[in-house]
């Protein structure tokens, strides 16, 4: 956490000295009066770093908005005044946006190259069981010991692989010891809301940030609001409403979006269909009834990647099946051909489906559309993921594709559903683009 705080003031000393670099370069043309808005925006973000929680310092992006909106209103009201020319207006604002857009990126940069974050658990066997299920392939999270509620007798060495470093009393100790950013308490009967209290006493003075885990699941921040009642803290849950604005944009991307990559990828469908053709006896196309919006069947069209008759030879099959749930999986098939295996590798042969997309029957971003007879066996929360139209890309194949179990499948369908905007498509197709170069999850 030190190192941390090390580095925010790294970060906040380095937008000065950007400020103070553009202010050597044009202060012999307006004035050395430059030099008082340098030292204007070294003062403020002093202020910001000694008012920001240590643990917040490198990832908020406070400092840069206050810059923003602070200077921006001081050099407005100055213009307008005349106190200030609109030359001199202009050199404050570059000055004030240089060491605003270095302060963004010191933050934004923090989420390539920082560390995974050091926690330390808290909790009774099945709290912080969850916890170590869930976050036991993560490589942003690393959970470095466990401090058990509501264990008389011995205390095991380790549970999970995560060693057991004390009770509810030896927090703090344990957080100094093994130089955790986090303490994450996982509530249960063994954890009063008095205990919870006071580890944020035994940790006040110290850098560790104390998180409680909720019982919410599936909902972003922004749909979550704390408030009072009763003298009890509780977490307003706001529904998940989609904007008609957001959607209709959503559609306007989504066909404008296909039809610029049937364009510029025609080369890659012609190089397709061709090695298609040559190396095996059948159709370019494969075409399959999917269930896409509001459980309305469409015919989904692929590139075809195996046998002519795939279909016969899968009773054959299915007790070789890797899948959970309902999908059929299996990372070796003898019926998908040698181009398929390629084509499926880099995930060319979903690029038919841009023409389900200009057809108004998926969408570029959104879950995985489902088999007719998968959708069959939907509960009422499965079926949740129908509210919208089914996707080229999603969660599900950021995530991991086919290394997903069925459950998780489902379960990050249906977190999109529920936490859709237009940023998260922005950030499931880089992130896609990412994942088709290096084949995650794909076979």
């Amino acid at each position: 956490m030190r190192n941390r705080s090390r580095m925010a003031a790294l970060a906040f000393l380095l937008s000065t000295l950007g400020a103070a670099l553009v202010a050597a370069v044009r202060a012999p043309f307006v004035g050395g009066y430059v030099w008082l808005v340098v030292a204007a925006i070294a003062g403020t973000l002093v202020v910001e770093f000694f008012t920001i929680p240590a643990y917040e310092r490198t990832r908020s992006l406070r400092p840069a908005r206050h810059l923003v909106v602070s200077g921006s209103i001081v050099v407005l009201a100055l213009t307008v005044t005349e106190i200030i020319r609109p030359a001199t207006a202009r050199v404050s604002m570059s000055l004030i946006l240089t060491a605003a857009a270095l302060s963004a990126g010191a933050v934004l940069l923090r989420y390539f190259v920082a560390a995974p974050r050091s926690t330390l658990l808290v909790g009774d066997r099945t709290g912080v069981g969850h916890f170590i299920a869930q976050w036991g392939e993560r490589s942003d999270i690393e959970m470095k010991g466990i401090c058990l509620v509501g264990d008389d007798g011995a205390l095991p060495s380790q549970l999970g692989g995560v060693p057991v470093v004390g009770l509810l009393s030896d927090v703090r100790a344990a957080a100094d010891a093994l130089g955790v950013d986090e303490v994450v308490v996982a509530p249960g009967p063994h954890l009063s809301a008095y205990d919870v209290r006071r580890l944020n006493w035994a940790l006040d003075h110290s850098l560790v940030e104390l998180t409680v885990a909720t019982e919410v699941h599936g909902a972003m921040p922004r749909r979550v609001q704390p408030r009072v009642l009763g003298r009890r803290l509780m977490l307003s849950v706001r529904p998940p409403r989609r904007p008609a604005l957001a959607l209709w944009l959503k559609g306007v991307i989504d066909w404008a979006g296909a039809a610029v990559l049937l364009v510029l990828l025609s080369p890659v469908f012609l190089a397709a269909a061709v090695a298609i053709k040559v190396t095996s006896p059948g159709p370019v196309l494969f075409r399959q009834v999917r269930t896409g919006l509001c459980g309305q069947p469409f015919k989904m069209i692929k590139f075809r990647t195996m046998v002519v008759d795939a279909e016969e030879q899968l009773d054959a099959l299915l007790k070789l099946n890797e899948g959970a749930g309902p999908l059929f999986k299996l990372r070796e098939d003898p019926r998908v051909t040698r181009v398929g295996r390629f084509l499926r590798k880099t995930s060319l042969d979903e690029l038919p489906q841009l023409f389900n997309v200009i057809r108004g029957e998926m969408s570029l971003i959104g879950p995985r559309p489902g088999l007719p007879q998968e959708v069959e066996t939907y509960d009422d929360w499965i079926r949740h993921r129908l509210q919208v139209r089914p996707g080229m890309t999603g969660l599900w194949q950021v995530s991991g594709r086919s290394n997903l179990s069925w459950q998780d499948s489902v379960r990050l369908d249906i977190d999109y559903v529920d936490n859709w905007t237009l940023r998260s498509d922005l950030a499931i197709a880089a992130k896609t683009a990412r994942a088709v170069i290096r084949g995650d999850g794909a076979h």
